[in-house]
Order: C-alpha cells, then sequence, then structure tokens
C-alpha cells in the first residue's frame, strides 16, 4: 500500500489553483496513488480518500499543541505497541502519545511536549 501523505502535494496544487480560479464550483479532489474515491468533508473542509475498504484523512492538518506545550495526560492513553506505530523503544524519561492521529513524546517528568513525531496510522 502507498502512502497517502505522498499525494499531499497534489492535493494542495490542486486546491490552490481552484482557489486561484475565481470560479465558485467546488473542483473534485485528485486522486492520490492507490485511491479510488475521494470526498471533502463540508464542515471542516478534510479530504478523505479511500484505500481498499479504509477511508483515510489525506488532506494535512496543523498538531493542536506544540513542543513545550503540556500535554494532556490523564485524558490520552499512553502507546504501549510501539512496533505496531514503527516508533523506536522508549530508553529514557519519556512516552508517546497519541492524540487525534498525530504521535507525541511527551517528558513522563513534566508531561510537556519533548517532540511532535506526526500523523502515524497502525500498521
Amino acid at each position: 500500500m502507498t502512502c497517502p501523505a505522498r499525494a499531499l502535494p497534489l492535493l494542495l496544487v490542486a486546491a490552490l489553483a481552484a482557489a486561484g480560479s475565481g470560479t465558485s464550483a467546488r473542483a473534485e479532489p485528485a486522486l492520490p496513488e492507490g485511491a479510488s474515491a475521494c470526498k471533502v468533508m463540508q464542515g471542516s473542509g478534510v479530504t478523505f480518500c479511500k484505500f481498499g475498504n479504509r477511508w483515510i484523512a489525506t488532506t494535512a492538518r496543523a498538531p493542536d499543541l506544540a513542543v513545550g506545550d503540556p500535554f494532556p495526560i490523564y485524558e490520552q492513553s499512553m502507546l504501549m505497541d510501539l512496533d505496531r506505530y514503527g516508533l523506536p523503544p522508549v530508553d529514557g524519561p519519556w512516552r508517546y502519545y497519541r492524540r487525534d492521529g498525530v504521535i507525541y513524546k511527551v517528558s513522563a517528568r513534566d508531561g510537556r511536549v519533548i517532540e511532535i513525531l506526526g500523523r502515524r496510522t497502525s500498521r
């Protein structure tokens, strides 16, 4: 299966072209490699494409938290099966958390975001 993130630049180019054309008609999103269909959600504008029998969000959304922000560790579950997400083992005072599809490396000492690892899906 191909990575839908590679198709992101194509979607951005299509969105910019549609925005710059001055037309009010909504253009269909470009199909990324391996996708059979794509839909844009009305409220959020997020594009979902169908890969096999799964719909996957293919547009990038900025993470909710930045490095140094306090992470709501009591509202989220810590990731335990690191191999499932292709993460290296924990060998220091941090933990991995996933929130809204984004994986964060969070300090075990003060609960602040150390690193944003980005969007990853389970294997």
